[in-house]
């Protein structure tokens, strides 16, 4: 296993979380999908990152406050981040062939920032 990691870093706003529970109309969710995703094209490209052949993903979700939640619910935007950092050049393709795994864990501790409704810190460790 290889020692390079890449952290990117989303503050997700309550206006366009999205999660498993979510029953959206199409276009709304596609609007959020958008924005989630360009989010992470630009942490990605900034700085500019070398291409991983292959990697792992760990998603921590840092919530407003400790209510109990299960931790892959947030997989909808996790996933539009992940196409973010594909658009970036990070990874060839998000199919399992380049990216071997992918978890889900909440951490810890809580943040209080107004109007946010979680960041997300994507962990993508090189794998060979």
């Amino acid at each position: 296993m290889s020692d390079r990691t890449v952290e990117i870093y989303l503050a997700i706003s309550r206006d366009v979380l999205l999660t498993s529970n979510m029953r959206l109309h199409w276009a709304t969710k596609a609007r959020h999908t958008k924005v989630i995703r360009d989010m992470a094209y630009v942490m990605a490209t900034h700085p500019k990152r070398q291409l991983m052949p292959t990697a792992t993903l760990e998603v921590v979700v840092k919530w407003g406050n400790r209510r109990a939640r299960d931790a892959a619910n947030i997989e909808p935007t996790a996933k539009a981040a992940i196409d973010g950092c594909v658009d970036a050049g990070l990874l060839t393709d998000d199919s399992q062939r380049y990216l071997k795994h992918v978890g889900y864990s909440i951490a810890e501790d809580t943040h209080n920032t107004p109007g946010v409704a979680c960041y997300l810190e994507l962990r993508f460790t090189e794998v060979s």
